[in-house]
């Protein structure tokens, strides 16, 4: 095998690799692993949240601390609270079915 050759595999092989380890976060957008961030929602409220490093749950912090187990992507629900984890601007909490933060991101 000429060199040619032996470098253009070798290229093709370090791609594929790093195609491979191209993988969607499971966190939610903007959050950081163990690490509380602030959220600012709409009518200058905030809420601050924090994410396991696997996604499986979110601790939230607002009107006390809450713990919410993820029951779809991007979906966490507990103790009443259902935090919506939606795209950079569009997080939203609600409290026994009732929206109380909407159009939420991290500051």
């Amino acid at each position: 095998m000429n060199s040619y050759v032996k470098s253009w595999t070798g290229a093709v092989f370090l791609v594929s690799v790093a195609a491979g380890c191209a993988v969607s976060s499971p966190l939610p957008i903007g959050m950081v692993a163990d690490k509380f961030v602030s959220f600012s929602c709409e009518g200058g409220k905030q809420f601050q949240a924090r994410a396991t490093p696997d996604g499986s749950s979110v601790r939230i912090r607002y009107e006390g601390g809450y713990e919410l187990d993820q029951i779809a992507k991007g979906i966490y629900e507990g103790a009443g609270w259902k935090f919506v984890a939606g795209d950079s601007a569009n997080s939203e909490l609600f409290h026994n079915g009732k929206s109380v933060l909407k159009s939420c991101k991290v500051v």
